[in-house]
């Protein structure tokens, strides 16, 4: 009889196990997506500021933070702010030309600064 008790509890705790790795998983899944989605914000708000900061006088100077999930990356092409999740490229008109480093994994500090030639991007 007391070897039913000690099953029953084995299997309670197997299941409590069983149990807190899927509310886990789907937790960390959560977290994941929810990452995505602010990045994916945060550059479409980094893209716009960088068109205002067009409209600016040359020396004009922002800074802008953004964190970049590690399957994430944020880069700059010619006229383009590309955001890239999950290898899906997305590009953002800016219509000015702008240059700078590639960001992946990390949350970053950029600094924006008007040029004569467009805008400058740097950490």
């Amino acid at each position: 009889m007391g070897s039913m008790v000690a099953l029953k509890q084995l299997a309670g705790i197997i299941f409590a196990v069983i149990f807190l790795s899927i509310v886990g998983a789907i937790y960390i899944n959560y977290s994941r997506g929810s990452a995505k989605s602010n990045f994916e914000h945060d550059a479409e708000s980094l893209a716009q500021q960088i068109c205002l900061l067009a409209d600016q006088s040359e020396n004009t100077m922002w800074i802008f933070n953004i964190d970049v999930p590690a399957d994430c990356g944020l880069q700059f092409d010619n006229k383009f702010v590309v955001v890239i999740v999950d290898n899906v490229y997305t590009y953002h008109d800016v219509g000015i030309s702008v240059d700078g480093p590639m960001v992946s994994g990390r949350q970053v500090e950029l600094t924006l600064r008007r040029t004569g030639n467009g805008v400058t991007i740097s950490e």
